[in-house]
């Protein structure tokens, strides 16, 4: 087992450079892009004249003032072929991040400067990062800085719930917030939940961040009594924020829930202030295009393929147009609270979550597994539930509370689903829902996976 991370950056340069970015907020929308577009200029300088990987294949291209949306797409498979040739510091090797991640103590700094970390993400390859002290500074004070936005600051009773493993991003961003508010328990999904609901019962959060999954699992303890707090505030992360978990906040707590965008190759790139209205983007320390597939832009208001991610805080890892799977839709007016920062409107999920069946009268339909979410959210005994495609139809795990007709509920989840799918002409052969004990979370960042790979391996076998 890894041992926990511990902070790695001084307190009282955090509290400034936090104080410094949280200024940025009251600059005009036209200063915020001035700046990004000098940031950008020298992101891509240096990147042409600090990494061969760069140099090779953009440096042509800056030379000419070829605009960003003319450079090539990052994806993470061409992240990790090339990692040692895109890194700008001789010294960091892939291998070298690997087994420092793989080593007993990964949440330490590598060769004493690096902060790394790690992802398997929803596309099921792994991915690594590097940020240099002065990166690592600033992806910590942004993250303060949109606390600071929603009302949290030092004084706050606010904790999170994320991954176990000091390998993913959101664990060492814990460690890191956790330096400046001590008192707070240091507390991970994995967890008996017994144990988490005794820390929660004795810190009383005011704000609890976690993945939105999670804020279900709280929910059903706070119902049966067992939990007995009363957040203001869920800020949660890492997983696709749908309706249903803002409604049991309410329902359950009358709290708010403000959506945190996170990206472990980027760090903290985004969050909703209380307005709840779409994710603030960062765009001071990041350039965000929303595109289709052919990695042209669509227009704001339209619903992209990708997001495609320019990180310009980074000079250790500098990620030039990185692709990002989430099908986002950018804001198509400003926020009524004022922030100079573009928004991300709505995230319909990833692309690794769509789901293709038959079409009535031919062909194919792709469905997003986040439109066949109701259906489950909605059913009386449903604990977790997972998607996974067949050949010819869908596989739909589930978990139910004790006590609960498993049978009955399976029939009835099978019922509505189909009539879901009937609706738009989707016509699966077969649903098949199997139930199982619980739903284990996947990764080092211990997540909930909406599609996953089917394990009706023999059924599915023609």
């Amino acid at each position: 087992m890894p041992s926990p991370s511990s902070a790695t950056l001084d307190i009282i340069s955090l509290r400034q450079h936090s104080d410094e970015l949280l200024s940025r907020c009251q600059w005009s929308r036209e200063r915020l892009l001035s700046h990004q577009r000098q940031e950008l200029q020298a992101t891509l300088q240096h990147a042409v004249h600090s990494s061969p990987y760069y140099r090779d294949a953009i440096g042509t291209l800056v030379a000419q003032g070829a605009a960003l949306e003319e450079l090539p797409v990052l994806t993470k498979h061409a992240l990790m072929e090339n990692f040692d040739r895109i890194v700008t510091d001789d010294r960091l090797k892939r291998l070298l991040v690997e087994r420092h991640l793989d080593g007993d103590n990964p949440g330490s700094l590598l060769l004493g400067e690096f902060n790394v970390a790690a992802t398997g993400g929803t596309t099921g390859e792994r991915g690594i990062t590097a940020f240099d002290g002065a990166a690592w500074l600033t992806a910590i004070a942004n993250m303060v800085r949109f606390q600071k936005i929603v009302g949290i600051d030092e004084t706050t009773r606010s904790m999170a719930v994320f991954a176990s493993s000091p390998v993913h991003i959101s664990h060492r961003i814990g460690a890191e917030l956790r330096a400046i508010r001590p008192k707070a328990p240091g507390l991970n999904v994995l967890m008996p939940i017994e144990a988490i609901v005794e820390a929660l019962n004795a810190y009383q959060p005011e704000v609890i961040s976690t993945y939105p999954s999670f804020v279900r699992v709280l929910a059903a303890e706070q119902r049966a009594g067992r939990l007995r707090i009363k957040p203001r505030l869920f800020r949660t992360s890492a997983e696709t924020l749908t309706q249903d978990v803002r409604d049991v906040a309410v329902e359950t707590w009358q709290a708010t829930v403000a959506n945190s965008y996170v990206c472990t190759e980027a760090g903290p790139m985004g969050h909703e202030c209380l307005g709840a209205d779409g994710l603030h983007l960062a765009e001071d320390a990041f350039v965000f295009e929303a595109v289709g597939a052919d990695n042209r832009p669509v227009p704001d208001g339209t619903q992209g393929s990708k997001l495609l991610v320019t990180t310009l805080t980074n000079r250790t890892l500098p990620l030039v147009r990185y692709e990002i799977s989430d099908i986002v839709t950018l804001a198509t007016e400003p926020c009524p609270c004022g922030l100079p920062f573009w928004r991300i409107a709505s995230i319909a999920g990833r692309r690794e979550e769509m789901l293709r069946f038959a079409r009535r009268g031919g062909g194919t339909i792709d469905v997003h597994a986040h439109r066949l979410r109701s259906p489950l959210t909605s059913t009386t005994g449903v604990r977790q539930f997972q998607f996974a495609p067949l050949t010819d139809g869908l596989e739909i795990t589930i978990s139910v509370f004790p006590g609960v007709d498993a049978d009955a509920v399976s029939r009835k989840i099978e019922s509505a689903v189909r009539a879901a799918l009937n609706a738009i002409d989707a016509q699966p052969s077969r649903i098949l829902v199997t139930v199982v004990d619980t739903i284990e979370r996947s990764g080092s960042g211990a997540k909930e996976r909406l599609v996953a790979v089917s394990t009706a391996h023999g059924l599915d076998e023609k």
